[in-house]
This record gives C-alpha cells, structure tokens and sequence, in this order.
C-alpha cells in the first residue's frame, strides 16, 4: 500500500508539474489549480517533527476527485455561488428561531424548564424541532399544562421546516441551474465563434477570387486587338484588260478570210 501511496503521489506532482510549465503565470488564475496545488504539496511534506500534524491532511488527497469529474466541479461551483442568497435565506431563518425561542420561554418557561427554561435552553430546543428531532416529546410536555400548546409548534415547524428549509434548497437549485447555463452559454460562444471564424475565412477566399477575376478582365480589356491579315486564297486574281477582252469573246480571234496564214 505503501508503493501505491508513492506512486499516487508521484503521479500528482508531474500532473502540477506539467501544468505549472504549460499555463505558467495562468496556472494561479484558477481556485481548482490552487486547491489542487495545496493538496499535492501537503502531501509531498515528510509527516516528521513538527509536520507531523500535517498527517491528517493527506486525507484531502481524495478530494482531488473533485476536480477530476466534471460534474462534481460543477454541484461544488454551484454551492459556493448559491452561498449569498444562502446566506440571506439563513439569516431569515436565524431571526425566526430566535424570534420562537423567546416567545416559547415566555410562555412555556415556568411549566416546562426542561425545554425552556432559558433563553439557551430555548433556542437549542426550537433548533431540535426545526430538524424534526423528539419534537413529539417536547410537544407532548408542554400539552399537559398548555393544552393548546400545539397551536405555536405547528405553526413553527411549518414556518422553519417547510418553508424556509425548502427556501435554501430552492436558492442551491438556482444556481446550480445558472452554473449549468453558463456552460452551455459558454459552449455556444464557442461553437458560434468557430462557425464565425469558419464563415469569414469562406468570405475572404470568394473575395480573392473576385479579385482575379475582376484582375483577368482588365488585362483582357487593355491588350490591344492584333490585325487579322486577309489572307489570298480564295480571292480574285487581277486579270489584264487584255486577257479579259479575250475572255469575253469566247475564243481566241481568227483572221479574215483571203488573208495570208
């Protein structure tokens, strides 16, 4: 196990070494890259001396899970962001809780000390029936001397348990839906900036095509016309005036008769 444990180990710190070379500077930009940095250097520290405490954080080693799946990585982003409006949600629910534990010492204080004897005491109290926990118990000592005692138990774990409970539920769901929106937001710039990129490329290559052409018809427009020499074959010949006459009588001229040959 021991071997293994190394071989782990080892295989984590090329990981962050490989990393570090590759985004530099950028590495740091990211709280995944910073968790898992811290992770791998706790382990490679000896667990000696006065690291020896360090011991029980190795133990995060198997948080590096985390940031290995994509879909955990996303339910623990959600979580972080969803922390504001979880934050104003619980707040509410604090003032609730405080709010019912006074009123449930004012009330039931001097009959039931053991649940509300005192502002602690209440508040713990009101803490178990907000989680459902022996609220029956509670609910069932306080009826014996108040017995319309349930009245304020109802409306207390319907305002806390149903409501407000399901109020943080509703805010982690949000923003796991906005984390999941962003990526495919994300996604879509992405997609949109290749075809974006693929669609201008195609546009610049029809331009100069264009220009060629356009290139080709002015160099065809300014070469002048070369003069096509007539050529003779098949033309007249110039015949003399005198071969023409002797052509136009049919035969060659005879002399008069009685004349000397």
């Amino acid at each position: 196990m021991l071997v293994v444990e190394h071989a782990i180990v080892g295989l984590f710190a090329v990981e962050i070494g490989l990393k570090l070379y590759a985004w530099r500077g950028g590495f740091f930009r990211s709280g995944w890259n910073w968790f898992d940095f811290l992770v791998v250097a706790i382990s490679l520290v000896p667990a000696v001396g006065p690291f020896a405490v360090l011991r029980i954080l190795r133990v995060l080693r198997i948080l590096r899970v985390v940031t290995a799946v994509p879909q955990m990585r996303q339910i623990i982003s959600a979580l972080f962001k969803s922390v504001p409006g979880m934050g104003t949600v619980i707040s509410l629910l604090l003032v609730v809780i405080y709010t019912a534990a006074i009123i449930a010492n004012q009330l039931f204080g001097e009959d039931v000390p053991a649940y509300f004897g005192d502002l602690d005491t209440s508040l713990y109290t009101m803490f178990l029936l907000m989680t459902l926990e022996s609220w029956p118990d509670v609910s069932d000592a306080v009826l014996e001397d108040h017995p319309l005692g349930w009245t304020f138990f109802v409306l207390y774990i319907v305002l806390t348990t149903f409501i407000m409970l399901n109020l943080v539920i509703g805010v982690i769901v949000t923003s796991m839906e906005q984390e999941v929106s962003e990526l495919r937001w994300a996604e879509d710039q992405e997609m949109e900036e290749v075809q974006h990129e693929a669609v201008m490329s195609r546009l610049v290559e029809l331009g100069q095509q264009v220009e060629r052409l356009e290139r080709m018809l002015r160099e065809r427009d300014a070469t002048p016309a070369v003069p096509v020499a007539r050529e003779a074959v098949g033309a007249p010949e110039a015949v003399p005036p005198a071969e023409r006459m002797g052509e136009g009588s049919g035969d060659t001229a005879q002399p008069p008769p009685g004349s000397p040959d």
